[in-house]
């Protein structure tokens, strides 16, 4: 399974030779936005990794505690790349500042998550739940 480096590695190679160095509250989002793809897609994540709610949104702790640390993008599969591209597409020119906005409004596990004193942890469960909140009945990918 590829890791977190690996697929801010993916991003960070698409995106940054259009738009110059992305700050690192940009690249939580993206790669939150790949990890709920990878959910919506098969209701497995596309990398493991504790997720909190953070005031500016989702963040994942290795990454913030190790943002420097290289990954292979040449780890990724087809289908992980295709979240890779398919975020890259939609949220790649968005900034850092409007990402964290849209994190606030658009996950409700987040808003779950914040509201906890201690264990903000937003868990893949809580992700299945409020995409299966969404999705018709007839598209739940898992039971």
């Amino acid at each position: 399974m590829a890791s977190i480096f690996d697929f801010d590695a993916a991003l960070r190679q698409r995106l940054e030779p259009k738009f110059g160095t992305i700050g690192l509250v940009a690249r939580m989002k993206l790669l939150y936005a790949v990890h709920r793809t990878a959910i919506a897609k098969t209701s497995n994540p596309a990398f493991t990794g504790v997720c909190r709610a953070w005031k500016m949104g989702p963040v994942f702790v290795d990454l913030y505690e190790r943002p420097n640390l290289g990954g292979n993008p040449g780890t990724l599969t087809d289908a992980e790349r295709s979240y890779v591209d398919w975020v890259a597409r939609v949220l790649g020119a968005t900034s850092g500042r409007k990402l964290a906005a849209r994190s606030h409004c658009r996950y409700p596990e987040w808003v779950e998550a914040k509201r906890k004193p201690v264990n903000n942890e937003i868990t893949v469960a809580a992700i299945r739940n409020a995409l299966d909140a969404v999705r018709p009945a007839t598209m739940s990918n898992h039971e």
